[in-house]
């Protein structure tokens, strides 16, 4: 042996040596085999017993179960003001936006008071018409033509202010229909999404959605179809996870009122991120156990080889030569698999 070869082998059985005094958790470096001709290297992992777990992924999206989606009832309309931005918290009640009025607003002062003084107007004509009639009376010239010539007169009167009343009435009202119908109000309590960009000095279009209101208080996550469902039990959490979110991160979901599950399953949050809700529309994945077998032997997926209906593994020979060995397997899980038999504890398996 010339002295390269016998500074590799010294090196290679100081490095075996090492190896063995490691608990069997231990995955081993590579191990280096040294021919003239070439040089090979392997990693070994150890067959341990562990926990075997099948998981399933389901898609699920967060959704509103309580919303207003604001528009408009006219088209053409110039909108005046804004007053709400995206993401901002309102409550009932709150002003939204609203549109150029013009003069309406003094068009209704003005028919108010019209409305007002005639009311007035009326309500003195009876008292009037009385006191004239009595004076009749009192200076001895009453008779039926004069006192008819009186209550001719003023039921002229009260004719001329009841019409003129009535109309009043009817544009006063028509303004403040008017006037409602260009101040949008929030009907609820929650946060503003979907804002249309440019909102303001743009024209309206009647029906058209300009946002939505969202109570994320009772928005759940949500998966469309119920085939999983018996993967689920009341009460019972599961895992969640956002990652393209404002508000990702790992959550704790419970199952929402499965007796209602139809068309599809309801989820709401347990625990999550301190602080953050997810917005409407963000988008997770649920990861749910199907199958687990504990405290078996077991070893990492990814060192296990199938060839038709054959599975194997590949170990060291005492000479350091890479060896088939067939294995039987039971549950194949996210990371581990379960070895039946063709392995013990301990022993070192060949990764890919």
């Amino acid at each position: 042996m010339n002295m390269r070869n016998a500074i590799k082998t010294g090196v290679l059985v100081l490095a075996m040596g090492c190896l063995c005094a490691c608990g069997s958790d231990y995955e081993m470096p590579d191990v280096v085999v040294d021919s003239e001709e070439e040089v090979i290297s392997y990693s070994l992992v150890t067959a341990q017993v562990d926990d075997v777990v099948l998981t399933k992924s389901i898609d699920c999206i967060f959704e509103q179960t309580n919303a207003q989606e604001v528009s408009f009832d006219s088209t053409g309309k110039y909108v005046d003001k804004v007053y709400v931005r995206e993401g901002q918290e309102v409550k009932k009640g709150d002003l939204l936006c609203e549109l150029s009025s013009g003069a309406l607003e003094e068009d209704i002062e003005r028919l108010d008071y019209q409305v007002r003084r005639n009311e007035l107007l009326l309500g003195y004509t009876d008292m009037d018409e009385s006191l004239e009639i009595q004076d009749l009376y009192i200076a001895g010239i009453a008779d039926a033509d004069s006192v008819g010539s009186v209550e001719k007169r003023y039921d002229r009167q009260r004719q001329l202010l009841g019409d003129s009343l009535e109309f009043d009435r009817q544009e006063l009202a028509e303004k403040r229909k008017e006037l409602k119908a260009s101040r949008v109000y929030a009907q609820m309590d929650g946060k503003v999404y979907k804002l249309k960009s440019r909102l303001e000095g743009s024209t309206t279009r009647e029906a058209e959605v300009i946002m939505t209101i969202v109570d994320n208080s009772s928005a759940l996550f949500t998966v469309q179809g119920v085939e999983d469902r018996d993967l689920f039990r009341e009460g019972e959490p599961v895992n969640m996870k956002v990652s393209y979110s404002t508000a990702s991160g790992d959550y704790i979901l419970l199952p929402y009122e499965m007796d209602q599950w139809t068309d599809k399953m309801s989820f709401s949050i347990y625990t999550g991120p301190d602080g953050m809700t997810p917005e409407v529309g963000a988008r997770g994945m649920i990861t749910i156990p199907v199958e687990s077998r504990e405290q078996v032997l077991s070893i990492p997926l990814d060192v296990l080889h199938i060839a038709g209906d054959k599975a194997f593994v590949y170990t060291l020979s005492p000479e350091n030569n890479r060896e088939i060995r067939y294995v039987e397997i039971g549950l194949k899980g996210d990371e581990r698999v379960e070895i039946l038999s063709g392995l013990t504890e301990g022993e070192k398996v060949v990764k890919k």
